[in-house]
This record gives structure tokens, C-alpha cells and sequence, in this order.
């Protein structure tokens, strides 16, 4: 199976200097996305799937997405300050970490992403994840968009709604992003 888990964030800046204290500190935020880092790097050690994470910087003046295939991180993540400094690294220098960034709207992501996954947006009302039926198979393809310490815009939820995104729910209450893949991955591979 091959998971992509889209995060958009509009607190992340490209250009601003970071470090693991400034973002420990709650700079821009990122420390959420650096534990979503590490949890995907737990699950693809674990599993016999391509995981790729992407972390859309989704304010207006930067429409970038960061594509970062899990299996291609050099460094083994084992904690939070590995998973910082490799965030922190593939924002300055993506090309280093062989991660590749493309400016890129939302909408074309969106309708880019559709056109070999399934696309599933997670939201507190959507159907319940434990009856999600994703065939554990090299063919399938799937794409979870949720968001970091924020929901998405309206205008992003209307366009997964747009483009037949099916509403996955793993509760009522707001989780933490770096929980929401770890529930997610749960539910696709280890369920009975």
C-alpha cells in the first residue's frame, strides 16, 4: 500500500531561521509537524507500505509543498530532537534530504494527488475509521489530508468535498495531528 499523509500549515514560513529550541519554543509551530515526522518514521519501519508525508506551507505568500518519502530519510528518527533537526533541515535544504519541493496552489495538489489516490480528509464527522476498507496491496494508493494544530480552511474543505474526498472521523474531539497517523496507520494495518 502506498499512504500519503498531507498536512497543510499556515503558521510554517520557508525563510525563517529555525532551531531545535525556537522550535521546541513553539516557533511557527512546527514541533507538531516534527512529531508527525517521527510517528510516519516509527510506522515505515514497522510496515511493508511507501509512506510519504507532505507538509503544504499554505499561507498565501508561500503555496509550497514539501513531498518527503519516509523511506528516503537518511537519518533513523528516534526522537523528537532527531525528527526537529530533520524538519528544520528539509526546510532549508529539501534537495539534501531527498525531498522534493514544488510551489505549488492547493487546488492543483489536490486535483495532482486525485489522479492516482484515493483522497480521505479527516474531520470529526465523518464516517468512523475502523470502518475504512483500504486493501493492504502494493496497487492501492491513498491520501490523508488533515490538519496540523489548526482545521483547514473552508476553502480547502470544499474542494475535498469538490473532488469526492471520502470524510474519515477517528472521534468527536480535536487529536493531535502526530495521533490522528498513528490511528490512522493503526487502523489500516494492525486491526483484526
Amino acid at each position: 500500500m502506498n499512504l500519503t499523509f498531507l498536512i497543510p500549515s499556515q503558521t510554517i514560513k520557508s525563510d525563517t531561521k529555525k532551531t531545535v529550541k525556537s522550535v521546541v519554543g513553539g516557533q511557527e509551530r512546527v514541533d507538531v509537524l516534527s512529531r508527525c515526522l517521527l510517528n510516519l518514521s516509527r510506522w515505515n519501519r514497522r510496515l511493508n507500505s511507501e509512506i510519504n508525508f507532505i507538509l503544504y506551507l499554505s499561507s498565501p505568500d508561500e503555496q509550497q509543498a514539501f513531498i518527503i518519502p519516509i523511506s528516503s530519510l537518511e537519518l533513523e528518527l528516534k526522537s523528537e530532537v532527531d525528527s526537529t533537526q530533520e524538519l528544520i533541515k528539509i526546510l532549508s535544504k529539501p534537495e539534501e534530504s531527498g525531498v522534493s519541493k514544488e510551489n505549488i496552489s492547493f487546488i492543483n495538489l489536490i486535483q495532482k494527488l486525485s489522479k492516482d489516490s484515493k483522497l480521505y480528509y479527516l474531520t470529526p464527522d465523518g464516517l468512523e475509521v475502523s470502518e475504512l476498507q483500504i486493501k493492504n496491496n502494493q496497487k492501492e494508493k491513498a491520501c490523508f489530508v488533515l490538519g496540523s494544530q489548526y482545521d483547514l480552511i473552508e476553502e480547502q474543505e470544499a474542494l475535498l468535498s469538490k473532488m469526492g474526498a471520502t470524510r474519515i472521523s477517528i472521534g468527536k474531539r480535536n487529536y493531535l495531528a502526530s495521533h490522528v497517523v498513528t490511528i490512522v496507520c493503526h487502523h489500516l494495518f494492525l486491526r483484526k
